[in-house]
């Protein structure tokens, strides 16, 4: 009789300790769920980033912009004054960062005639080709507004001829040479960094070869792209 009352404690007690391991399992796959953003369909927390792991991640389009460079790296512009003498027309683009290159044309040609009225004429003519080819180093103030130092050869050619004529004969000369010169340049430079007008004014003496060195300046207008 004693042992019915003892396997009665027994199958309760085993019982309840099922209820209890299989509640616990629940809560357990509850949590689990609720903590798995696959399951639960929410957002997992944010993570705090280690400083290298933001070392790491690429720099933001907006810090790139406010590295320093330029879009527009080419620029066409007049020269009054400069190395051309009295203008030329130029090509600038830039090779490397803060680094440009240069070249231009500057031509003129006069001519002139005179007749004394008995039947005699004399004419003259002069031309003038100037090539300047020039570096500038832009990396001395912002990306729109700088300091502009650089230099570099310039190729002249001059040639003239002269004719003098009457009614019974005619004589004429003429030549030419070509020879190299050479400019510097320091000046103001505005030119923006994505395109626009550009501007430029300073210094640029100039020395032929063998003769002696002639002050001069420049102004250039014109527009990058």
């Amino acid at each position: 009789m004693k042992l019915l009352p003892t396997l009665s404690a027994v199958c309760l007690s085993l019982t309840a300790y099922s209820s209890a391991a299989l509640a616990a399992d629940t809560s357990a796959e509850t949590a689990t769920e609720t903590s798995d953003p696959s399951v639960s369909g929410m957002l997992p927390a944010e993570t705090t980033a280690t400083p290298e792991a933001a070392a790491d991640k690429p720099a933001s389009s907006s810090g790139a912009k406010n590295e320093k460079g330029r879009e527009a790296k080419n620029a066409i512009y007049l020269d009054l004054l400069g190395p051309g003498v009295l203008y030329s027309i130029n090509y600038d683009r830039e090779i490397i960062p803060d680094l440009s290159a240069r070249i231009g044309l500057s031509y003129m040609s006069i001519g002139a005639s005179a007749s004394d009225g008995a039947g005699t004429t004399a004419s003259a003519k002069f031309s003038y080709l100037a090539i300047p080819i020039t570096a500038s180093y832009l990396g001395i103030g912002s990306t729109s507004n700088m300091l502009e130092l650089g230099g570099g050869p310039v190729i002249m050619n001059f040639s003239g001829s002269g004719l003098v004529s009457s009614s019974d004969s005619a004589v004429k000369a003429g030549g030419s040479t070509t020879t190299v010169a050479l400019t510097g340049m320091a000046g103001y430079r505005h030119q923006p960094a994505d395109g626009g007008f550009v501007f430029r004014i300073g210094a640029s003496p100039m020395v032929v070869l063998g003769a002696n060195v002639l002050p001069w300046g420049y102004m250039s207008l014109g527009a990058a792209f």
